[in-house]
């Protein structure tokens, strides 16, 4: 059995029936690429059947020490149910994105029974009006508990559940399906009590690299700097959250996206997403005047520190960095610069330090007195009085490639990630990448965002400055070019031509032979210095962009 680690207890303990603890995506899946045209219920049951036998994540549910003394155990359920698992659901007509969102989000506002294998999968059918998927299409809700998965293992997960080809063997069976036996309760206090008598020597371990890591972070922020800002900004969305969430969605071409980076020297993807985002939650506070002037938003970005042989292993190997993503900075360019900075100097401090700090506070407190605090914070709701940070955005690893993936013979169009909310934090961002597309999926809690049609479109009209922004950048950098080589064309004045040069030497040989003449005083013609005045203001490139308006894009 493997026991949880005091990460993956955090998300155990911290499951209440407001903030249900679940992780995952939502895929959009065309049918008409199966075999026969079409998918049938006891088709994907058998499919989904045959792909759980290459792994054994699946089937594992949590034991608990006695008396939840200590960390809870993965176990292999015995009592495996698949059907228990996955359910076939059918939307209201006309099956537009909308009213995926809505049972989308009605289903995120629940958790799942940690008596069974903590995941879900809805097959939800009846789309037959979404953009990007044909009618009489499917979709497909999987969730797991964040205590299983962090996003890079849920995506190994996920993908667990997708093939290359449209064309499946059914009822094959890659492996013997084996399950544990559940131990005793004298088993489990065999186990527990060594744990409990070791614990002052893991908690003064852990005590040791806790204040190492200290002293380093302390020595890291003197070198680099200390942060622009060290206050997190009360908001809308620090507040305890209702057991009621909405959700939306966006998509990206990742072209764009790489266009955008020009707007800054050395900008990555992400910066590029982060400085789109709070574009977008700038637009949204302010129109609800709710937009913190002096100071920005504060968000967490997990970064994952899985190694690549721990792809496939279940559980969370994340640490995170806290950066301001300059919603109080109007220009665009500018907020762009500002979050290249932060994120250049927050990815490598939160893989080297705040990781091992983080897991050292975990492992100094016994399981017994972490879980009494998550029993009182549930109780209270002190997350909600006290801002730590005001939002969540996580790049969650995508499809790989441009090959299109297939789920039981449907081909997956579109995934759209989903990332819980909790007190304090009550809107959450995850991006996940599939083929050329690069989609956000916005999670909230529906008494804060309401208006979530309005919250996505924000994000397209902030998308949508940025794109006007780098047009008029390369129109600037086509015009520069276009000069230089007018420039290049045209014959320098300290050189004169052969012609020229001949001609002067002529008019240089009369002039030295002719006799001279009386000079005639004549008035500069105004016309011609008017005319080279005009030119010149007419040569200099309009760099001005105009405001974007929202347009239509995906709603709640």
């Amino acid at each position: 059995m493997k026991q949880l680690t005091p990460m993956d207890s955090h998300f155990f303990y911290f499951e209440g029936p407001n903030q249900p603890m679940m992780i995952g995506s939502l895929w959009l899946c065309d049918q008409t690429t199966a075999p026969d045209g079409i998918v049938r219920h006891k088709d994907i049951l058998q499919y989904v059947s045959d792909r759980l036998n290459t792994t054994s994540y699946f089937r594992r549910r949590l034991e608990q020490a006695p008396f939840q003394l200590d960390d809870p155990y993965w176990l292999e359920d015995e009592n495996f149910d698949l059907e228990y698992h996955v359910r076939h659901v059918g939307l209201p007509q006309p099956g537009d994105w909308r009213q995926l969102c809505i049972f989308t989000a009605r289903t995120m506002s629940r958790s799942v029974d940690m008596e069974r294998a903590p995941w879900e999968i809805y097959i939800i059918e009846g789309v037959n009006n979404v953009e990007g998927v044909p009618p009489n299409s499917f979709a497909v809700l999987i969730r797991f508990h964040h205590a299983y998965v962090d996003g890079k293992s849920s995506l190994e997960l996920s993908t667990a559940m997708m093939e290359e080809t449209a064309e499946h063997e059914y009822g094959r069976r890659d492996r013997v399906e084996v399950a544990e036996r559940a131990p005793t309760r004298l088993e489990m206090w065999a186990r527990t009590a060594p744990r409990m008598l070791g614990q002052s020597v893991r908690s003064m371990r852990a005590g040791l690299l806790f204040g190492r890591k200290s002293l380093e972070l302390a020595r890291r922020l003197r070198q680099d700097g200390l942060p622009e800002q060290r206050r997190v900004p009360r908001t809308i969305f620090n507040v305890t959250v209702t057991p009621h969430r909405s959700y939306g969605g966006h998509s990206w071409q990742i072209p764009d996206l790489k266009r955008m980076r020009q707007l800054h020297p050395g900008a990555s993807l992400n910066d590029v997403i982060l400085a789109v985002i709070a574009g977008g939650m700038r637009r949204y506070l302010a129109e609800h005047k709710q937009l913190p002037v002096d100071q920005s938003l504060i968000s967490m970005c997990p970064v994952s520190i899985r190694p690549e042989y721990a792809r496939s292993e279940t559980g969370n190997l994340i640490s995170a960095m806290y950066i301001a993503i300059g919603t109080n900075i109007e220009d665009p360019t500018k907020r762009l610069a500002a979050i290249q900075g932060r994120t250049h100097r927050g990815i490598p401090l939160a893989r080297e330090v705040l990781c091992d700090l983080t897991n050292a506070a975990g492992d100094m407190v016994p399981p017994a007195i972490r879980a009494l605090g998550a029993w009182f914070q549930n109780r209270t709701h002190m997350a909600g009085t006290l801002p730590l940070i005001n939002t969540v955005i996580t790049n969650v690893p995508g499809i790989p490639g441009m090959h299109t993936r297939y789920f039981a013979g449907a081909a997956i169009r579109e995934v759209f990630p989903l990332v819980p909310v909790c007190d304090g934090m009550a809107i959450s961002h995850g991006i996940t990448g599939i083929y050329d597309r690069l989609n956000l999926g916005v999670v909230a809690d529906r008494k804060v965002v309401p208006d979530m049609d309005f919250y996505i479109a924000c994000m397209e009209a902030s998308t949508k400055e940025y794109l006007a922004c780098v047009a008029a950048l390369e129109s600037a950098q086509t015009s520069t070019a276009q000069e230089r080589t007018i420039d290049s064309g045209k014959p320098n004045a300290r050189q004169p031509s052969k012609a020229a040069a001949k001609t002067q030497s002529n008019a240089t040989v009369a002039k030295t032979t002719s006799k001279p003449k009386k000079r005639v005083k004549t008035r500069p013609a105004a016309s011609k210095s008017a005319g080279v005045k005009l030119a010149a203001a007419n040569s200099s490139p309009n760099t001005s962009v105009a405001e974007p308006l929202p347009a239509e894009s995906k709603q709640n």
